[in-house]
């Protein structure tokens, strides 16, 4: 799993980088933002090391604020697919250790999500269906796949067409993309919790069936409140 999340302004090596996003897996923390002179810059650093450890610890209270809205949002999205997300407490003091903690028990809701939503998508029946749905005016990604994307919570994909492939009868197998003009910003396993919270922000889901839009309908509030709770957070902490 990867948490990529605006960070603002840091500093790393005595250099310091505006506009910043950060992505943190089990392996790198990896940096991306502007230098001083305006030019994109970019830093790799092993989760590991002294640099990784200073820029999470100063910001774990940000990030552990981040991480409890989502886990609340799983458990609502949860209780719309039938399943019931049972809620760990992660108590470590080292921030770094403590980070991949809540991030390993994000990927263990995704999963218990995921098997309530692919319940419902296979009893939808698709068949094989290429269908274009038409987008709210702002799509929040709040993951992709099993990847927390707050970048896109931040920066929500304006006026996007959102398409829905599937291969098989039966069992659904497919794709679920995000397309803005010829671009295809996102895209993602239609059967992973990722594909549902994109699906619930659609303006015609009925398009796939009484099964999936009755859920997608009920899920779209839940994801519209916690993204604006996500940012809430965002902008008290001036990362964005």
């Amino acid at each position: 799993m990867e948490f990529i999340v605006p960070m603002g302004t840091v500093r790393i090596d005595d250099r310091e980088l505006s506009n910043t996003r950060i992505s943190i897996s089990d392996k790198y923390v990896f940096v991306m933002g502007i230098g001083p002179d305006g030019t994109y810059e970019e830093r790799l650093l092993e989760v590991g090391s002294g640099d990784a450890a200073v820029l999470i610890s100063g910001s774990i209270d940000y990030l552990r604020k981040l991480l409890d809205l989502l886990d609340n949002l799983l458990v609502e999205v949860g209780r719309e697919v039938g399943v019931n997300v049972m809620t760990k407490h992660v108590e470590i003091e080292d921030a770094v250790r403590y980070l991949l903690a809540r991030l390993g028990v994000q990927d263990g809701y995704l999963r218990i999500v995921g098997d309530g939503w692919r319940r419902i998508l296979n009893s939808a029946k698709l068949g094989r269906v290429g269908k274009a749905l038409v987008g709210e005016d702002r799509i929040y990604v709040i993951y992709s796949g099993n990847n927390i994307t707050l970048n896109l919570v931040a920066e929500p994909i304006e006026g996007g067409i959102v398409e829905v492939v599937t291969y098989t009868e039966g069992k659904v197998t497919g794709v679920t993309k995000v397309r803005v003009g010829e671009d295809v910003v996102v895209k993602t396993d239609i059967r992973s919790p990722s594909s549902l919270l994109i699906l619930s922000q659609t303006k015609n889901p009925e398009q796939l069936g009484t099964a999936i839009s009755d859920v997608a309908v009920r899920v779209r509030g839940h994801v519209v409140d916690y993204a604006n709770k996500l940012l809430n957070v965002m902008r008290s902490y001036g990362t964005i």
